[in-house]
């Protein structure tokens, strides 16, 4: 448990970084393979539950982006900083989700992002496995949530 009851608890530690802190280990020492040194990596990660009906988080939207899918991207692991691409995103407007969005990337930042969630949909669920690229190596990861808004992100993309 990384935060809870939105507060930060503890964070990622391997064996020799624990033992430096004086932490216990966290069993978050992972590599590619064997021919990798390992480092600090996440595994699953996810959101709980909240209390929502995600239609009802739907209808409370005046105006904002459904984010139904999204794609590769990449995270500044020093500041937090994330650009993910939308393979299936759609308008809100007036609580109801209007027309699709094409080519855009979602932008913001991880620990502002986790500040910002302002409702919880209850209908966990873990999305498809990924892989994480980190200094070169690639490792299987998962992550779930359920239907969620935060309450600001960037929007970019291409004009069509």
């Amino acid at each position: 448990m990384l935060i809870e009851n939105g507060v930060l608890t503890d964070y990622m530690w391997d064996y020799l970084r624990a033992r430096k802190e004086g932490r216990p280990q966290s069993g978050n020492g992972r590599r590619q393979s064997y021919q990798h040194l390992p480092m600090v990596r996440m595994t699953n990660t996810y959101v709980l539950n909240g209390a929502e009906e995600p239609d009802d988080i739907i209808r409370a939207t005046e105006y904002g982006v459904y984010v139904a899918k999204l794609g590769g991207g990449s995270v500044n692991t020093a500041s937090g900083d994330f650009v993910f691409g939308m393979t299936e995103a759609y308008l809100i407007e007036n609580g109801q989700i209007t027309e699709p969005l094409r080519e855009g990337n979602l932008i913001g930042n991880g620990p502002q992002v986790l500040r910002d969630i302002d409702l919880l949909g209850n209908d966990f669920a873990m999305g498809n496995p990924g892989t994480c690229g980190k200094d070169g190596q690639g490792v299987p990861v998962g992550d779930g949530q359920p239907t969620l808004r935060v309450k600001s992100l960037t929007i970019g993309g291409t004009a069509a």
